[in-house]
C-alpha cells in the first residue's frame, strides 16, 4: 500500500463528503447563499471529517479501496 494511494484516497473521499454536506445544506434551505455560508462553520467541516473517515473505515473492512 503506497502513501500516494492512501493520501488520494482521503483527499477524495474528503472532497465527496464536502460536496455530500453542502448538498444537504442547500437542499435544507433552499437558499445557496446562506447554504454555502453555513458550511464554513466548524460543524459542517466535522460531518465532512466524519462522513470521510467512516466511507474510509467501510473500505478497509469490506477490503475494497485500500489493501
Amino acid at each position: 500500500m503506497s502513501l500516494s494511494l492512501v493520501l488520494g484516497n482521503l483527499v477524495g473521499r474528503s472532497m465527496i463528503s464536502y460536496m455530500l454536506v453542502s448538498a444537504c445544506f442547500v437542499a435544507s434551505c433552499m437558499r445557496v447563499r446562506p447554504a454555502f455560508a453555513r458550511c464554513l462553520n466548524p460543524y459542517a467541516l466535522a460531518a465532512a471529517v466524519l462522513l470521510t473517515m467512516l466511507g474510509f473505515a467501510a473500505a478497509v473492512v469490506s477490503g475494497g479501496g485500500v489493501r
